[in-house]
């Protein structure tokens, strides 16, 4: 069994969706018999405190991504010191030792373009993300636990650590998740082509980099 810190804040509309999935997925590895730490209104300071004191080998997070960090609230909480392009916010610090080791999923739009690869030269075992904005599909008249057209889009995206704590390697992992978005945009070809093109879009800029071998 592992321990996994979860990081998720329902700041806005699409947020939201994602922090009602990262608490469902946050519930099943606790019952799986896995450590979690949910943080739910993350700081910096918060960050440092739940990995220095519990040393998680999973670190999932939800939130905004730029091409070299992770805002999740208001809060900058993974960074590469440069200017970022996609923020358009000068990071003057940088965190991603913090990470060495590790399991990152970012779970998040633009990450994989420079953050995945900037938290592996620093160390992490394995990290995801994804290399354009992950676009998704969804009634904004329903609640997240009844939103149909999101569904299959969060489904997606939590692949990656439902087949970690299941025990799956991070490679099997990944190819769980392409599996995924395949599956459901082929079901989809039918009757909702704009669902089918954007779960496409997202499988194809999934972004994995590191020890396809470690498991938790």
């Amino acid at each position: 069994m592992a321990t996994i810190l979860v990081i998720a804040n329902p700041s806005d509309p699409a947020t939201r969706i994602g922090y009602y999935y990262m608490r469902l997925f946050a519930e099943h590895a606790a019952k799986q018999g896995h450590t979690v730490i949910f943080q739910k209104t993350p700081t910096l300071q918060a960050l440092y405190t739940a990995i220095t004191t519990y040393d998680p080998k999973l670190i999932v997070a939800n939130g905004h991504g730029g091409f070299k960090s992770l805002t999740v609230g208001p809060n900058v909480l993974i960074g590469i010191r440069s200017y970022d392009e996609a923020t358009h916010k000068k990071l003057d610090d940088q965190n991603p030792e913090w990470f060495q080791g590790r399991i990152v999923l970012l779970l998040t739009c633009n990450a994989g373009r420079e953050l995945v690869q900037g938290l592996i030269n620093y160390g992490a075992q394995a990290v995801m993300g994804y290399r354009e904005p992950f676009i998704f599909l969804s009634d904004d008249t329903r609640s997240p636990e009844s939103d149909r057209e999101a569904k299959p889009f969060f489904v997606g995206l939590l692949q990656p650590a439902l087949q970690l704590i299941d025990g799956a390697s991070f490679g099997q992992a990944i190819q769980a998740t392409k599996n995924a978005f395949t599956y459901y945009s082929e079901e989809a070809q039918q009757n909702d082509k704009d669902m089918a093109k954007y779960l496409r879009f997202d499988e194809e800029n999934l972004v994995a980099m590191g020890n396809f071998n470690v498991r938790l």
